[in-house]
């Protein structure tokens, strides 16, 4: 029993933030892993309308979400190189742009396929090493439309670190006429227009700053209401004892629907907070107050304007990425 709303003026609205900041430099919104959980092809379609030309996506699942929309181009970043069939059909798509980082996707890409070189200049994730990025561009220029080169900030809050990274890609892609891109949202932050665009992601979806507003809220209701008695004890474990009377609410929500079983989570509702009591289940929740101030079907918000994904992931000991993209998918 969940209810997601997506507020897409904030999502406007932060996109014409960052782009009034920059001016002609590039906004590359990221929809990967279904726009955050906010759904990538109705963010891509909002995004289209506020002009933006070039998107993130991850896998083939993703290009699914947003296949169709074909007056945009779209990154993928994870292409199967190993499904000839997949890239075949990907290569179909003339928006599609492929993130070339290691020399067997050559044996596989078609010829006059569309792609970005991906370096791997200190995050250790896909990407061919700096030192072999001038054999895999000249032997990819020679069959495939070359059109950019990217890279990523593992830790963009360490200047020293970043730095090197910038210095080392510029000196590698420089004076190729490759549409170049390093910036994350974080660097967007940290070190503004370097290059020729940013992957903005988590900024688009209203967090990292306080001007930005949050585009995800869920919620859920009360099912049921019921008196406790003191020391009586609610959920597994019995980890929670109820210290005097009061009442139980009963929320048809949990860690299946991507809460975590993790204690200190609470939820907002009506003006007040309530803790949740006991451990989290697979499907439901319990919240207890002493005063009488639950009712059926009464709304419960999960994850809002109130109870932001920052501070849940704070209580979870994790990034804001993941109470978004769990929450209510």
């Amino acid at each position: 029993m969940l209810r997601v709303h997506l507020n897409w003026d904030n999502l406007r609205y932060n996109y014409r933030l960052l782009k009034g900041e920059v001016g002609d430099y590039e906004i590359i919104p990221v929809v990967k892993a279904n726009a955050y959980g906010h759904g990538s092809r109705e963010a891509t379609l909002v995004l289209r309308e506020e002009g933006a030309k070039l998107f993130i996506i991850s896998t083939l699942d993703d290009f699914q979400r947003v296949r169709g929309i074909d007056d945009v181009d779209f990154l993928i970043l994870y292409p199967d190189y190993t499904d000839r069939g997949q890239i075949e059909y990907l290569a179909s798509h003339p928006n599609v742009i492929f993130n070339l980082y290691d020399f067997y996707a050559l044996e596989v890409l078609p010829p006059g396929a569309r792609v970005h070189i991906g370096i791997d200049t200190g995050m250790n994730r896909v990407g061919v090493k700096p030192w072999d990025f001038q054999r895999l561009y000249e032997m990819a220029k020679d069959r495939l439309r070359v059109e950019g080169a990217y890279s990523h900030f593992p830790i963009a809050r360490d200047p020293e670190f970043s730095r090197r990274q910038i210095e080392l890609f510029d000196s590698l892609t420089k004076d190729r006429g490759l549409f170049r891109h390093i910036n994350n949202s974080e660097g967007f932050l940290r070190y503004g227009r370097i290059f020729d665009g940013a992957r903005i992601g988590i900024l688009l979806y209203g967090y990292g700053r306080p001007d930005v507003k949050p585009v995800k809220s869920v919620y859920s209701k009360i099912v049921q209401v019921k008196r406790i008695r003191k020391g009586e004890s609610v959920s597994y474990d019995r980890t929670f004892v109820a210290p005097e009377d009061g009442f139980l609410a009963v929320v048809p929500v949990g860690y299946a629907h991507g809460v975590r079983r993790v204690k200190g989570y609470r939820v907002f509702s009506e003006g007040r907070w309530y803790e949740v009591a006991g451990h989290i289940t697979m499907d439901a929740f319990m919240l207890y107050s002493p005063e009488d101030t639950f009712r059926v079907g009464q709304e419960v918000e999960l994850l809002g304007e109130n109870n932001r994904a920052d501070g849940i992931a704070k209580i979870w000991n994790t990034v804001v990425y993941e109470p978004l993209v769990s929450i209510g998918v």
